[in-house]
C-alpha cells in the first residue's frame, strides 16, 4: 500500500482518480507478484536438489524448516529408509545427499558407496551421532560430516562448506544416450531430420538419434527449462528477450512460441524475469 500510496502522485488524473496509466501499472505489478509466487517451482534459475535419506523424522523437519525460511533455490526429496532412496537414485538426480549413517537394513555407507561408484560429483553429507565412520567416510570423498542432534546453526555451517554456488554451476542431466552435460551450457534443444540437436553456448552441437521426448522429459524436469513449442526445449537463462510469438535466444535464433502455449510461456518468462531482477540481475 505504500508503494502505490507514495506514487500515486504521479498517476493521478485532473479529478483525483487514478488514470488509465496508474490502472495499467497497477494491474502489471500485481501480474508479477502473481506470476512471481504461482510459478517460482517452475522458474527463477535452476534448484539445487537435496536428498535426505534419514529414519528420524525430527532430523528432516529441522533440515525442511531451514531451507524453507532461508533458501528458495534448493528443492529436497525425502525419504525414510536406505531402500526408498535407492529406488529413487540415478546419476545426476541429486546434487547434494545427505545420509544418516545408520538406516534400515543397509547402512549409509553402504548406500554412499553405490552412490559415489554412479556419480563422481554429487556431494555427500554423514548425518550421525557417531564417529565410527569417520575414517571410512574419506573412501566415498564425503563432503562434510553433520552430527546429530543437529539445528540451525549446524545446517547452516554445513551449506557453507558445499559451496552451493560451484554446485549450481556444475550442474549435469544424463541424457537418454549416457552422455553427461552442463544444463547452464544449454541454449535450446530440437528435432531435425530425424535427429536431436543440442545446442550449446560455447562449444559444438551435438546430434543424438533418440526419441525427443525423451530430451524434453530429462531437460523440462529441471527448473528452468521450457518447451514453448513441439520439437523445442529452451533453457530460460539464455532467452535475450520475448517478443510477441517468439523467443530470442542468447545465439540470436528465434525460436516460435505456439499459440497453445502463448500464456503459459508469457508467465513463466514474466515469472523468471521478475525472480532475476529480485536477484540483482538483468532481463
Amino acid at each position: 500500500t505504500d508503494f502505490f500510496y507514495n506514487l500515486s502522485p504521479c498517476f493521478l488524473s485532473r479529478k483525483g482518480c487514478f488514470s488509465s496509466q496508474a490502472a495499467v501499472f497497477i494491474v502489471k505489478f500485481s501480474l508479477l507478484c502473481y506470476y512471481r509466487y504461482s510459478h517460482q517451482k517452475k522458474t527463477g534459475g535452476y534448484k539445487l536438489r537435496f536428498a535426505i535419506a534419514d529414519d528420524d523424522e525430527r532430523e528432516i523437519n529441522t533440515f525442511l524448516s531451514y531451507i524453507n525460511n532461508n533458501l528458495s533455490n534448493v528443492e529436497a526429496h525425502c525419504f525414510h529408509s536406505g531402500e526408498e532412496f535407492l529406488d529413487a537414485w540415478a546419476k545426476g538426480r541429486y546434487d547434494v545427499v545427505i545420509l544418516d549413517i545408520f538406516i534400515g537394513e543397509k547402512n549409509g555407507m553402504e548406500i554412499a558407496r553405490i552412490i559415489r561408484n554412479d556419480d563422481k560429483d554429487v556431494r555427500i553429507v554423514f548425518a550421525t551421532a557417531s564417529n565410527e565412520f569417520a575414517g571410512e567416510s574419506y573412501e566415498v570423498n564425503a563432503s562434510y560430516y553433520l552430527h546429530k542432534p543437529y539445528g540451525e546453526d549446524q545446517i547452516k555451517i554445513m551449506l557453507e562448506r558445499l559451496k552451493l554456488d560451484e554446485v549450481d554451476k556444475r550442474r549435469t542431466a544424463m541424457l537418454p544416450d549416457g552422455t553427461a552435460i552442463i544444463l547452464r551450457n544449454i541454449v535450446y534443444a530440437d528435432f531435425a531430420a530425424h535427429c536431436v540437436n543440442i545446442h550449446y553456448t560455447n562449444s559444438p552441437d551435438v546430434k543424438l538419434r533418440t526419441a525427443f521426448r525423451n530430451v524434453e522429459a530429462t531437460l523440462c524436469e529441471y527448473p528452468g527449462f521450457f518447451s514453448p513449442s513441439k520439437g523445442i526445449v529452451i533453457n530460460l537463462n539464455e532467452v535475450s528477450a520475448q517478443k510477441n510469438d517468439i523467443f530470442l535466444m542468447s545465439d540470436d535464433t528465434r525460436i516460435p512460441i505456439s499459440r497453445r502455449k502463448a500464456k503459459e510461456a508469457a508467465d513463466i518468462y514474466t515469472s523468471y524475469c521478475f525472480e532475476k531482477l529480485r536477484k540483482g540481475g538483468e532481463c
